[in-house]
């Protein structure tokens, strides 16, 4: 009897000892089913309305955003909602403008380095043409010389 009583749940009565009323316990079958229950709101409670009434109760309700500036409740789920909502908007929003200061950096690099590069480009532009003009003067010193060596006779 002891081990009969083993697989049970505590608090329970135990099984009945008469066989009919066993088969009728052990053919026992509910129909019922589960079913979600209703969503309960008190702040649109009837039986609630004179807690909102108290002064102190309604400025610490509106303080919290359960009541609006009229005393009537609000929907804080909807409510919580559109804030979601808004709340992505403004990331987004935010995401866009960070984007934009982004560009504009990238594009503020991008015009120092092509100054830059335009810089050095001028710089060795100018380098060449010094050394073509070094060049071309050295080259026109070589040619006096030349002519003022090549008017002498020859030494035999």
């Amino acid at each position: 009897m002891a081990h009969e009583h083993a697989g049970m749940i505590p608090g329970l009565r135990p099984p009945a000892k008469r066989t009919n009323l066993r088969a009728r316990e052990l053919d026992f079958n509910s129909t019922a089913r589960e079913a979600p229950l209703p969503e309960y709101k008190p702040m649109f409670d009837v039986h609630l309305q004179h807690l909102w009434v108290n002064p102190r109760i309604r400025h610490t309700m509106q303080t919290a955003g359960f009541l609006d500036e009229a005393g009537k409740p609000v929907d804080v789920d909807a409510h919580r909602r559109k804030l979601y909502v808004i709340e992505q908007e403004l990331a987004q929003a935010d995401a866009v403008e960070r984007h934009r200061a982004m560009d504009k950096e990238r594009k503020r690099q991008e015009m120092m380095t092509f100054a830059k590069r335009h810089e050095a480009h001028h710089v060795h532009l100018e380098a060449v043409r010094a050394v073509r003009e070094n060049r071309r003067q050295q080259r026109a010193e070589q040619v006096v010389e030349s002519r003022s060596a090549a008017s002498l006779p020859a030494i035999a």
